[in-house]
């Protein structure tokens, strides 16, 4: 009875966990333009309101769950320095992989509406989301929830190949470049929370990253 209250539970929170997976994007809708709208005509109000309401509901949902299945802090004051190298070190090397895909690919992996919005008044909301919200809301989801509870009983081995890979399929949607781009930094932000053991170093890590996409594919 309990080993089947414990695959009962296990499936109930992976349930969980992908309803999670999909709600935490809801704050990077505002980050584009809305239907009819243009960067000369964008209601900035409705943006910012969307972003902020959204992401406080959604973190106090996810948070209730984390702290329901890990007891672990997001931020581990120990080892800060460590931790934190490590996480320069590991943004750095993913995204000289996934540089390395998108020559070998030789396309324009810029997405052209995001384009758009970095070059309006979104351009600040688009920054927080992919820096602040996104990272700190899937890290949450993917490392604190699926791989620190969920999959804490697997072995580490299969528990980073297994969040990296359904990590960089949510996110890329198929089989293509862009899905083993993504695969680096699912593998990266994985390896890292193993390592180091500290939420808030892959959620340094993630914002890092993203910060380096968008000064190098929307600044630059």
């Amino acid at each position: 009875m309990k080993i089947l209250k414990k695959i009962t539970n296990k499936v109930l929170y992976l349930c969980l966990f992908m309803i999670l997976s999909i709600i935490i994007q809801i704050p990077t809708i505002s980050e584009g333009f809305f239907g009819g709208e243009s960067s000369k005509n964008i209601n900035l109000f409705l943006h910012v309101a969307i972003t902020f309401f959204s992401t406080i509901i959604i973190f106090l949902i996810v948070y209730t769950v984390y702290h329901r299945l890990n007891s672990k802090p997001i931020f581990v004051k120990n080892n800060i320095i460590r931790s934190y190298s490590f996480a320069v070190v590991f943004a750095l090397l993913s995204q000289i992989l996934q540089f390395a895909i998108t020559a070998l690919e030789k396309g324009n992996d810029r997405d052209l509406e995001l384009l758009a919005a970095s070059q309006s008044k979104l351009a600040p909301i688009l920054i927080i989301a992919l820096v602040l919200i996104s990272p700190l809301l899937e890290t949450m989801v993917w490392q604190g929830i699926l791989q620190g509870s969920i999959l804490k009983d697997v072995p580490p081995l299969f528990s980073i190949i297994i969040t990296s890979v359904l990590f960089a399929f949510a996110h890329g949607y198929s089989f293509n470049y862009k899905t083993l781009e993504l695969l680096c930094s699912g593998i990266s932000y994985a390896v890292l929370y193993y390592v180091t053991d500290d939420l808030g170093s892959v959620v340094f890590c993630h914002g890092l990253s993203n910060l380096i996409v968008y000064l190098i594919y929307f600044v630059f």
